[in-house]
């Protein structure tokens, strides 16, 4: 039976913060997307309170006025920093999701997605899990919103599943733990795991996380009968 096309509506955001407002309203030259790629860097490695103005000066060549004057303070810049990394992520994911057709295929979509993105740009998961081990303490408003969004657009295809008779009843946030949380921890642990001694390779490949991940997750939400049904 040919499934119809999910559509994943987008949550209407919460705030327009205004750092953001008013740097959209600038357009960015070379140095203020120095500034930005170094700080992004700087924030992955060792999070807000890690990170220093001095260091980003040494690091991006820039001075302290130049870094004030694009964006007004470290908290300004971290909030465009996670902003645009997460956005980074997830508007190809979401955009992926939206030509899947069916909600079996669209959540294969969701995990496949997210994990070729987020492995393609290794800061965003290394600040996403600084920022929970911290509670979020830093996590500005407009970068959360972002993440929001992954979570909306998994509730949509989790609820569809569930009304076309394909998915048992299950919580999209503890759904969305799974995944998220998988994946950005066997990414973020690659540097770790590759200085365990070992005759052999040990981990599996990206690619196999990927299929082992649906699978699993598969199994926890596909009602039997279901099961052994072309995608």
């Amino acid at each position: 039976m040919t499934q119809a096309k999910i559509k994943t509506k987008e949550p209407p955001s919460l705030v327009e913060h205004s750092t953001l407002s008013r740097l959209r309203a600038k357009k960015r030259g070379k140095t203020a997307n120095k500034i930005l790629a170094t700080a992004t860097e700087m924030f992955a490695e060792t999070g807000f309170g890690g990170s220093t103005m001095d260091e980003l000066c040494s690091r991006s060549g820039v001075n302290k006025a130049s870094i004030y004057y694009h964006f007004g303070d470290k908290a300004g810049l971290y909030e465009v920093a996670l902003t645009e990394l997460f956005k980074s992520v997830v508007e190809p994911v979401l955009k992926t999701v939206a030509q899947a057709q069916g909600s079996r295929n669209q959540l294969h979509a969701f995990i496949e997605s997210f994990a070729q993105q987020a492995s393609l740009t290794p800061t965003m998961p290394a600040v996403l899990m600084r920022e929970i081990a911290s509670g979020g303490m830093n996590m500005p408003i407009a970068a959360r919103e972002q993440m929001q969004r992954l979570l909306f657009a998994l509730k949509v295809i989790l609820q569809q599943g569930e009304e076309d008779g394909i998915f048992k009843e299950s919580d999209p946030l503890t759904t969305h733990f799974m995944i998220l949380g998988s994946l950005c921890l066997f990414i973020t642990s690659e540097p770790m795991r590759l200085a365990i001694p070992a005759e052999k390779k040990l981990d599996l490949s990206l690619d196999e996380t990927i299929q082992q991940l649906t699978s699993m997750v598969e199994a926890a939400l596909l009602i039997a009968n279901k099961e052994d049904e072309n995608v």
